[in-house]
C-alpha cells in the first residue's frame, strides 16, 4: 500500500510538471515601449486595444495597438486617464482628468475621440454604461458628499441620483430586469459599504458584504450570479448566487510558496472565469500567476507563464473568448488557446489540508450585530444547503443552496432587517445535517 501511494505521488508529480511545462509555450511576451504600471485594458477583436497605465509621479496615460499588443502606440497625450470601459464592438468610454473631470469617448475603436465635460464632479472614480447613451457614474460634487450620477446622452449631461456614501467601483447589468437596471456600488472611502439598485438607480439599498476586511473587484454576469475580491482571506474571491444578499469564499490553490492575490478577472460565461493577481516565489524572484476556474469557482487552478518571462505579479487583464487573452502589469502576455492545463491543486505529502469530515463550526462574531460569518467543512463534493430559522423554526433566509466540492467554505449572514434574539442554523450535506445556535444583539 505504501509504494502504492509513493508510486501515485511520483506520478502526480510528474504529471504536475508536464501541465506547468506545457504552459510555457501557451503565453508569449510582450513589451510596452517603455515600462509602465499597467491598470486596465480592453480589446475589441483579437488585434484592436486600449490600455490605461499610471505611473508614480510622471502621472498616467493611454495606449493602442493594431496587432494583437505585439506593439503600442501612445494616445491622448497629456490626459490623466483612470477608468475605461468597453460599451460595444466599436465604442469605448474613459473618464479622465485633465484640468477638470471629464469623458473622452470613441466610436471607432480608438481611432478618433471626442471628450464631454464631467466639470459638475470634484472627483470621479468609475463608470457604468449599459449602452452608449445610457450609464452611471462614482463621483463627488462637494467633498465629502459623494454621489451616483445617471446620463441617457453619453455623458452630455449628467444628473444626480442619490447622495450614498462613498466613492468606489458600480456595475450595472447590460440588460433589464422587470424593466428596470440592476446595479451595484461598492464604496470604498472610508464606510466600506456595498449597495445594490434595482430599478436603474433611483433608489439603491444596502446588501450584505463578504467579511473580508477589504473588497476589490466585483462583477456579475446576472441578476443573481456574481463574485467579487476580498483581501482579508489571503486574496480569496467570493461568489454570490441570489444577487448579493449572500457570499460563499471559494477556495484557491495553496502551497508551493503561492501568494493568494486577485486584481481583476474576466467572466467568460458561467463556467469560466480567468483573473489575475499573486504570485509563485522562486526564491530569486517571483512570478505572476494566471488564476482560472472551469466550474463557476467550485475549483480554481493556475497557470504559471514561462518563468523566463521578466513579469510580477499582473494587474490588468482582457479576454474577447474562451481563447484569447492578454494579462499585463508593467509588461505583458498574451495567449491564443486559453493558456494550456491549470494547476488545480498543489502537492501536500503530509496531507494537512484534506478534509477528512464534514464540520459546521460556531458562527463569528456571536454574539453579533448584524452581520457574522458561518464556516463549515465538506468531505465529499454534493448538494449543500445552510438555512437559517428563529425560534419558532420558521425559515429566514437560505444563503447556501448549490453543488459544491470537497474543501472549506465561509457563508455570511446579514441579519440588519431581523429583530434581535436566538437563531439556528442548519447545514444538510448528503446523510450529514447539524445545527447550531447563535444570538444576534442589536
Amino acid at each position: 500500500m505504501k509504494k502504492f501511494l509513493i508510486f501515485s505521488l511520483m506520478l502526480f508529480i510528474l504529471n504536475s510538471s508536464f501541465l506547468i511545462l506545457n504552459c510555457f509555450s501557451q503565453w508569449v511576451y510582450q513589451a510596452l515601449p517603455s515600462y509602465h504600471s499597467v491598470t486596465d485594458i480592453k480589446f475589441f477583436d483579437e488585434n484592436t486595444g486600449i490600455l490605461i497605465y499610471y505611473d508614480y509621479p510622471a502621472g498616467r496615460g493611454m495606449m493602442r495597438t493594431t496587432n494583437g499588443g505585439y506593439n503600442w502606440v501612445s494616445i491622448n497625450n497629456n490626459i490623466s486617464f483612470f477608468a475605461i470601459q468597453k460599451i460595444d464592438d466599436t465604442t469605448l468610454y474613459a473618464l479622465a482628468f485633465s484640468g477638470s473631470n471629464m469623458m473622452s469617448r470613441t466610436f471607432n475603436r480608438g481611432i478618433t475621440w471626442d471628450s464631454v465635460s464631467a466639470g459638475q464632479f470634484n472627483t470621479c472614480n468609475d463608470l457604468s454604461f449599459v449602452n452608449k447613451d445610457t450609464g452611471w457614474i462614482s463621483g463627488s460634487n462637494n467633498i465629502p458628499s459623494q454621489c451616483i450620477y445617471r446620463t441617457t446622452n453619453g455623458g452630455v449631461n449628467v444628473i444626480q441620483q442619490t447622495d450614498i456614501t462613498g466613492l468606489g467601483q458600480i456595475f450595472f447589468l447590460k440588460y433589464k430586469v422587470n424593466g428596470e437596471y440592476t446595479g451595484w456600488h461598492y464604496s470604498n472611502s472610508g464606510d466600506n459599504k456595498f449597495w445594490k439598485t434595482t430599478n436603474s438607480g433611483n433608489n439603491w439599498f444596502q446588501i450584505t458584504r463578504p467579511p473580508a476586511q477589504y473588497l476589490g473587484y466585483f462583477s456579475f454576469i446576472d441578476e443573481n450570479i456574481g463574485w467579487i475580491t476580498g483581501s482579508s482571506t489571503g486574496g480569496g474571491i467570493y461568489k454570490t448566487t441570489n444577487g448579493g444578499l449572500n457570499w460563499l469564499l471559494q477556495t484557491l490553490p495553496s502551497g508551493n510558496n503561492i501568494y493568494h492575490e486577485i486584481y481583476k478577472f474576466k467572466i467568460i460565461n458561467y463556467d469560466t472565469i480567468y483573473a489575475v493577481g499573486g504570485y509563485k516565489d522562486l526564491g530569486f524572484r517571483i512570478i505572476g500567476l494566471i488564476w482560472k476556474t472551469t466550474n463557476s469557482g467550485m475549483n480554481w487552478g493556475y497557470q504559471e507563464p514561462d518563468t523566463s518571462i521578466q513579469n510580477g505579479q499582473y494587474y490588468a487583464l482582457d479576454f474577447i473568448n474562451a481563447n484569447t487573452g492578454w494579462a499585463y502589469s508593467g509588461n505583458g502576455i498574451h495567449t491564443t488557446n486559453g493558456g494550456g492545463p491549470i494547476i488545480i491543486s498543489s502537492i501536500n505529502i503530509n496531507n494537512e489540508n484534506i478534509v477528512k469530515s464534514y464540520i459546521l463550526e460556531q458562527n463569528y462574531p456571536n454574539p453579533f450585530n448584524p452581520t457574522t460569518v458561518i464556516s463549515f467543512q465538506l468531505s465529499v463534493a454534493g448538494q449543500v444547503v445552510l438555512k437559517v430559522y428563529d425560534v419558532m423554526g420558521r425559515e429566514v433566509q437560505t444563503l447556501v443552496n448549490e453543488s459544491l466540492k470537497p474543501g472549506t467554505y465561509q457563508a455570511s449572514f446579514d441579519a440588519s432587517a431581523l429583530s434581535s434574539g436566538i437563531y439556528f442554523y442548519t447545514l444538510s450535506a448528503g446523510e450529514f445535517s447539524e445545527t447550531k445556535k447563535m444570538l444576534m444583539v442589536k
